[in-house]
């Protein structure tokens, strides 16, 4: 529509007494946009001066309503840090675990809601988290807490201004944890035959219930720091200073919260009503599975590169 209005004679953009772009200008933007509009890098310099884009013209100001710079999201640091611990996890860039939109800029919280274009996306976000019929997060996520959400719910009855909190979540995929290369984190590959740190990354459930020597598990997995780690790589001993549990939510609302080994591998024996839910949790931040789940043996779906709709592994929150 931009380039449409700039080469309208009857009503062209910029409007009189502008001048009107010129026929390069009009070509740049022309060929960007066949080109697929793919993201470029350019950095907005500060208000009023700093370097200038085509034709040496000022850059814009970072609070003239124009996306942030890359490597900012424009929010307020408060406001952040509970999109980060509440909502981030499924809401990055690009969306990820049936999540319908980004939760990472004030760009994507300006903009109108897909459910309701009559509210902004900062609007509904604060109606579902007050929602107790369709909360988001949704369950087995712990809810935002009062607090929280008059924190935001506060930046929205402001007009949602610009801050000025540094992250990396305008940039391509910084949001999305599942984008990285694949790797070994820990730098060791397990060489143990037997016990509980044989075989990270391997599906626990269906191997064991083909070894008759072996103990029958319900569930079984291996949590990683990353999403592409190789089978037999060792995986997270526990988090953050061993404090990384797995909890699993089963459909009579039982809660069996299992402990992370020094390989990366969760199990447990305990049966299980089925659907369940699950969560990995680090202190006050988690992981959340929200789709619920038929088959204990994580790491069926949960390989190297995913099997089963699953995007990889299961990392840390």
């Amino acid at each position: 529509m931009a380039l449409s209005r700039m080469t309208d004679a009857a009503r062209p953009m910029p409007p009189a007494p502008a001048a009107s772009a010129t026929s390069s200008e009009i070509a740049l933007l022309a060929n960007w946009l066949s080109a697929g509009e793919p993201r470029g890098t350019c950095s907005m310099g500060p208000s009023g001066g700093g370097s200038g884009g085509a034709g040496g013209a000022p850059s814009t100001a970072p609070d003239s309503g124009s996306t942030p710079p890359t490597g900012a999201s424009g929010l307020p640091c408060d406001v952040q840090a509970v999109l980060r611990g509440r909502c981030q996890t499924c809401h990055s860039n690009p969306p990820v675990g049936g999540a319908v939109g980004s939760l990472m800029t004030l760009a994507d919280l300006t903009a109108p809601s897909r459910s309701n274009p009559a509210q902004s996306v900062g609007q509904r976000a604060v109606a579902r988290m007050q929602d107790n019929a369709a909360p988001m997060p949704p369950a087995p996520a712990t809810r935002a807490t009062t607090a929280e959400i008059a924190t935001v719910q506060a930046w929205v009855s402001a007009g949602m201004p610009a801050g000025t909190c540094a992250d990396a979540g305008a940039a391509p995929d910084a949001g999305n944890p599942f984008t990285v290369p694949p790797t070994c984190t820990s730098g060791r590959t397990s060489t143990v035959s037997e016990g509980a740190t044989m075989d990270p990354g391997m599906p626990c459930v269906s191997c064991h219930a083909a070894n008759n020597e072996a103990p029958k598990f319900s569930i079984g997995g291996t949590l990683y720091p990353t999403a592409h780690e190789p089978n037999n790589c060792v995986g997270t001993p526990g988090g953050p200073a061993g404090t990384a549990s797995v909890v699993i939510v089963d459909a009579n609302n039982q809660t069996l919260t299992l402990a992370v080994n020094a390989a990366g591998n969760f199990y447990s024996s305990t049966a299980v009503a089925l659907p369940y839910h699950a969560k990995v949790v680090v202190g006050t931040s988690e992981r959340v599975m929200v789709a619920a789940q038929t088959s204990g043996d994580c790491n069926s779906c949960h390989t190297q590169n995913g099997a089963n709709s699953a995007p990889g592994r299961i990392i840390l929150p």
